[in-house]
C-alpha cells in the first residue's frame, strides 16, 4: 500500500521528523498521534482526537458482532501485555489487527520510550461466562479488569474443586460478588452438588485462564 505525501513540504513523516528539532507540545502531540495512526497525514494529525479512535469506552451492547469479536480479542492481547509478553508478540500470537486492538485499548495502551506498555487496571466492558447463584451459568457484561480477573480465578478454583470433589477451592469466593455494567449484583455459585449440576447440563465445559 502506497502510502500518501504526509504534508505539502513532507513526502513522508520520517523527513518532517529530521527537519527540525521537534520539541514543542505541538510536534511532541504529531508524535504521539503518529505512533497510533502511522497511515494519517500531518493534517490528519493536527485534526484528529483519540475519542474519536477510541473505542475502549464503549459500552458492550453497543458493539456490532465484529467489534465485540475485536474487543475480546483486544483483552487477550491486554492481559499477555500485563503478563510479560512484548506488544508486538502479542499481536502476532494472536494474529490480532494492530489498528484495532489500538482503537479498543484506548488510553489503556501508551507508549513510553519507544515500547508499547498497558496500564495496570482498565474499565473495558466485557461479556463473560458467571456462574450465579440465584440463576446458574449466565452471562454478565463486566465493567473492569479486577472483575474479570475474580471472575477467571474463580473458573479456575472451579476446575480444582471439580477434579478434586474438595469446596476449600471456592472458600475465597463465598461471600464474593461482581456487580455488572447494569448494576446488578452477582454472586459466585460455590456449592460443590450444585456445580456438579452446572457441569452436568454443559456440553463441553471451558476453562478460563487466569486473567491478570
Amino acid at each position: 500500500m502506497t502510502l500518501k505525501q504526509f504534508s505539502k513540504d513532507y513526502r513522508n513523516y520520517g523527513d518532517w521528523l529530521k527537519a527540525q528539532p521537534r520539541t514543542s507540545e505541538y510536534a511532541k502531540r504529531v508524535i504521539r498521534f503518529h505512533e497510533r495512526f502511522p497511515t494519517l497525514s500531518l493534517n490528519d494529525l493536527r485534526n484528529t482526537r483519540l475519542k474519536d479512535h477510541n473505542l475502549s469506552t464503549t459500552s458492550w451492547k453497543l458493539l456490532n458482532s465484529q467489534q465485540k469479536r475485536d474487543r475480546t480479542l483486544s483483552l487477550e492481547i491486554l492481559r499477555n501485555v500485563r503478563k510479560g509478553v512484548p506488544f508486538s508478540k502479542a499481536i502476532e500470537k494472536t494474529g490480532a489487527n494492530k489498528k484495532n486492538v489500538i482503537n479498543n485499548l484506548g488510553k489503556y495502551l501508551y507508549k513510553s520510550k519507544g515500547k508499547w506498555r498497558v496500564t495496570a487496571s482498565d474499565r473495558i466492558e466485557s461479556e463473560m461466562a458467571f456462574n450465579d447463584r440465584d440463576k446458574g451459568l449466565i452471562s454478565i457484561v463486566t465493567t473492569r479488569s479486577k472483575d474479570r480477573s475474580l471472575i477467571a480465578e474463580y473458573f479456575n478454583a472451579v476446575n480444582q474443586a471439580l477434579k478434586s470433589g474438595d469446596s476449600k477451592f471456592l472458600k475465597k469466593f463465598e461471600n464474593a460478588k461482581v456487580i455488572d455494567a447494569e448494576g446488578n449484583e452477582h454472586y459466585f455459585v460455590t456449592d460443590l452438588d450444585r456445580l456438579y449440576e452446572i457441569q452436568d447440563a454443559q456440553e463441553e465445559p471451558e476453562f478460563f485462564e487466569l486473567y491478570v
